[in-house]
């Protein structure tokens, strides 16, 4: 499956076209849904939360709302949500999420149980651009901002990517984060993720 994702995206990249393979990513965070985009190069991933729509410059960090063919920068906030403290340990093979092989893994900070993430590794270098947008997005739209966890306070998107992109995150019987498709023979037009007035 690996492979021919990778096979896939290699032999779409190269064939000239009004429309370019990218990625597509749905699915849940923080009980909102949430779809993203993004081509080859990865340098501006396009996202929708809810009914909202972004586009976010990953090189740069800029994020940009989109609405009604206006754009209107949005400046992230550092809330300082710790990265540090957490553990993410690998216990086994899991289950197929979306159609895709993961490993189980279980999050901890100090003795608390903070997580159990279903992460599929060869995934990890490949969506790091989407990781990164979500993650960007989280300090701007309070419906995927994290949220405290008892002992475990707020857990950044990014804690969940440590070993590969988090196919499904939760807490306590309650999921926090789900895959529900994910594609990588996306078409994707070429200005699908530019700004309006962009050529």
């Amino acid at each position: 499956m690996k492979s021919l994702a990778l096979a896939a995206l290699l032999l779409l990249a190269l064939v000239p076209s009004a429309a370019r393979a990218g990625v597509l990513f749905e699915g849940r965070l923080e009980g909102t849904a949430i779809r993203g985009e993004f081509g080859a190069g990865a340098a501006r991933v396009r996202l929708v939360v809810g009914d909202r729509s972004y586009l976010v410059d990953v090189p740069t960090g800029r994020i940009y709302a989109l609405a009604a063919g206006r754009v209107r920068r949005l400046d992230a906030e550092d809330r300082g949500l710790p990265l540090e403290g957490f553990r993410l340990e690998r216990w086994y093979e899991g289950p197929r999420v979306a159609g895709y092989a993961s490993s189980y893994h279980v999050l901890r900070r100090g003795t608390a149980i903070c997580a159990e993430v279903l992460a599929s590794r060869w995934m990890g270098r490949m969506l790091a651009p989407l990781v990164r947008a979500i993650a960007l997005l989280q300090e701007v739209d309070p419906a995927i901002r994290p949220r405290a966890r008892g002992r475990c306070g707020a857990i950044p998107f990014e804690v969940y990517a440590r070993s590969g992109f988090p196919l499904m995150a939760g807490w306590q019987d309650e999921a926090v984060f789900v895959t529900e498709r994910l594609r990588f023979d996306h078409p994707l037009p070429r200005h699908a993720l530019g700004l309006p007035g962009e050529r």
